[in-house]
């Protein structure tokens, strides 16, 4: 007699059915939009519901997996389904993990408890280890991946790209969903960790099929047992990158993070007011060069750069002072006395003070500098710091699995050869708290944690440090508290002081004045590898945290689609708008007309009736234009071919305010006249020229 299979089990929302099968110990071999009929989980060729790493284990034991399990049981309790492993072949651990639907959610929700491994430290767990079909349907062209990596992208054709991006969180992933959709049915998976939990947020390609990494980091310590502290959410859904992230949006929104709203904070002087009201962010070097392309001390000439800016658009400057340190670019802890010497560094701030305007540098985060070749010293002299790090550094430094000290880079390349600090030692919160208030004292109105990408940190394993080695949350809450202890610090001495952070990251909105955007950026990091930018954290978190473009935002005295472009997604994201020259000699006076007309644009509407709307509103679903295409080149970071993207003539986006009323802002970057049809009428914008139109409801 053959033996009957047993049955897939089910869990069913209104718009989900997931299907579990107690023949292949328990993997999820359906998933499924109930609306349109399209199955997602791919063939189970592979283990789809769990791999976990250990180390200290015997080669056969490092990576244990579903398929490794005995005995299991896959039954419902109640409303849950839960899959018990009592053991496996090559490990003995045994894991159970439970899934469950919740009343008035489309979700499904699931967990994963490891026990019994003692012996071995867990290192990772990737849970759910969901597959699904590389290409969704006939036409992998309308196929898009949706990955929250820095300001949000999307990868067309994801079956096909050759590299699919993964980023940790916190860090370079600012947000903790992913999605994946065709124009008939899309899939959403998200982690609801409010407490910062290290993970790996993204999707891995295999052969025949896509595969969720979702990675949970615990500190590596041996344990009777490791449960995962929040639920990681499955579901589908009709629409496109939008859709998906409203759905994130309507978790994150209840979150500690979103407890007040940027006009609250600004309001009651928690985010200073100046930050929300029209200025161009400019990022200039100190260091830089003269007409004649030698290198000079360009500090006499902040004050009439300010001036110039002010003369074309009509407003004040937040200067970027960049190379301002001691010792040459990006070298840090050592950066005071500033470039050009404190006296003249603290007249030229007073002299932008003076005239209304304001000013920002960029600490180096917890890095530690320990050699640069003169090829990126702009003009400083080479710099070995290594006999100071071993004697002060060391014992502080962020140590890897053998508990050394690491070291990243190399002399002759961008920040050069360094370490870097751990966030929970006395030292990481010295550095960073002493060198804001230093900048703070000498003028400084802005100071930005640069290079801790979205509060990132690689993990730490020195057991000295008082924290537990490697995952866990410890990183972020170290951090969160001397984000806290800065501002708090700052505040004190003057309440129109800030802080920020490069690029977003959601845990830390209530630590953070802004934060340095790029929604403007394409082809070049952090939107290399041929992913496409979007506006997610935008799109998500636009009323609870003020941003700015700045610090290579393109600008030009010769036509420029890529400026203009560049421009224009500053101000339709509700940035404050900002450029960037860097060391090149630059006249703001010679602009070119059409940037200048488009930043003169953003000023206008940052002043107007638009102000409430770009930046405290909420940016809500922007249906696509009918308009023609304009193209535009994006040089990469590194070395390599510039990338050239047809981009829509005209940009724009719809914001909602809370007391309903909406508009939505266009911006023509074509080099002609531009007549389209949008929210009920037929409007005309000439190249450059930006418009917003208040309107009902959409």
């Amino acid at each position: 007699m053959i033996p009957l299979l047993a049955a897939i089990i089910t869990l069913e929302t209104d718009t989900t059915r997931i299907g579990f099968d107690p023949a292949r110990n328990g993997a999820i071999v359906s998933l499924v939009d109930k609306a349109s009929g399209k199955e997602f989980a791919a063939s189970p060729a592979v283990p789809l519901l769990y791999e976990l790493r250990f180390t200290n284990a015997p080669p056969d034991a490092t990576l244990v997996t579903d398929a490794d399990a005995v005995d299991v049981t896959v039954k419902r309790e109640g409303g849950e389904v839960v899959i018990a492993a009592p053991r496996h072949k090559n490990a003995a651990v045994s894991v159970e993990c439970r899934f469950r639907t919740e009343r008035g959610s489309p979700l499904i929700h699931g967990r994963i408890a490891v026990r019994g491994g003692e012996k071995f430290t867990l290192a990772a767990a990737r849970f759910p280890a969901l597959a699904w079909k590389k290409q969704l349907g006939p036409s992998p062209e309308r196929e898009f991946l949706v990955l929250p990596r820095n300001d949000g992208c999307i990868v067309q054709a994801p079956g096909k790209a050759g590299w699919l991006p993964t980023a940790p969180y916190p860090g370079s992933a600012s947000m903790q969903f992913i999605a994946c959709y065709d124009d008939t049915a899309g899939l959403y998976a998200a982690c609801w960790d409010k407490q910062a939990f290290a993970k790996q947020i993204g999707v891995e390609k295999g052969r025949d099929s896509l595969r969720l990494a979702f990675l949970h980091y615990p500190t590596r310590e041996p344990r009777r047992e490791w449960r995962l502290e929040y639920d990681v959410v499955l579901g589908t859904f009709r629409g496109d990158w939008q859709t998906a992230a409203d759905i994130y949006k309507s978790w994150a929104v209840n979150q500690p993070w979103c407890r007040r709203t940027l006009a609250q904070r600004v309001a009651d002087g928690d985010v200073p007011k100046w930050l929300a009201e029209p200025s161009l962010f400019y990022a200039y070097s100190l260091r830089g060069m003269d007409e004649q392309q030698q290198w000079i001390n360009r500090l006499p000439l902040v004050s009439q750069q300010a001036d110039a800016w002010r003369a074309l658009l009509g407003g004040p400057t937040t200067f970027m002072m960049m190379a301002w340190e001691k010792k040459g670019p990006w070298v840090t802890p050592d950066y005071f006395p500033p470039f050009g010497g404190e006296k003249d560094f603290k007249a030229t701030t007073e002299a932008l003070h003076a005239k209304g305007n304001h000013t920002l540098v960029f600490l180096s985060g917890l890095k530690w500098t320990l050699r640069k070749s003169p090829a990126y010293q702009h003009g400083a002299a080479p710099f070995d710091d290594t006999a100071e790090f071993e004697r002060r550094g060391t014992a502080s430094a962020i140590c890897g699995t053998d508990g050394r000290p690491q070291k990243w880079g190399t002399p002759d390349k961008d920040v050069g050869e360094h370490a870097q600090i751990c966030a929970a030692t006395p030292l990481g919160r010295k550095i960073l708290l002493d060198a804001a208030l230093e900048c703070q004292r000498l003028g400084i109105d802005c100071v930005q944690a640069d290079q801790i990408v979205g509060g990132g940190l690689p993990a730490c394993y020195n057991t000295r440090h008082g924290h537990p080695p490697g995952g866990g949350n410890w990183c972020a809450a170290a951090l969160y508290k001397i984000f806290a202890d800065i501002r708090r610090e700052g505040k004190k001495r003057d309440k129109s002081f800030a802080w920020s952070i490069e690029e977003p990251t959601e845990f830390f909105i209530p630590v953070l004045d802004t934060y340095h955007a790029r929604d403007y950026a394409q082809g070049r990091w952090p939107r290399d590898g041929g992913v496409i930018g979007v506006p997610l954290f935008t799109h998500v978190y636009h009323e609870f945290m003020h941003g700015y473009g700045g610090d290579s935002c393109y600008v030009s005295t010769n036509a420029s689609p890529t400026g203009l472009y560049q421009q224009a997604m500053n101000l339709v994201c509700g940035k404050a708008p900002g450029v960037a020259v860097w060391t090149r000699p630059y006249d703001p006076a010679a602009t070119h007309a059409l940037q200048a007309r488009m930043l003169r644009s953003h000023f206008e509407l940052w002043s107007g009736p638009a102000r409430e709307f770009l930046v405290f509103g909420r940016r809500v679903a922007s249906p696509a234009l009918n308009v023609p295409t304009t193209r535009a080149k994006f040089s990469p970071k590194s070395s390599g071919p510039p990338s050239e993207l047809d981009m829509p003539a005209v940009l724009h986006s719809s914001w909602r305010l809370p007391d309903g009323r909406a508009g939505t802002v266009f911006a023509c970057i074509a080099n002609e006249p531009v007549t389209f049809d949008a929210i009920g009428k037929t409007l005309t914008l000439q190249p450059g020229e930006a418009k917003f139109v208040e309107h009902g409801a959409q």
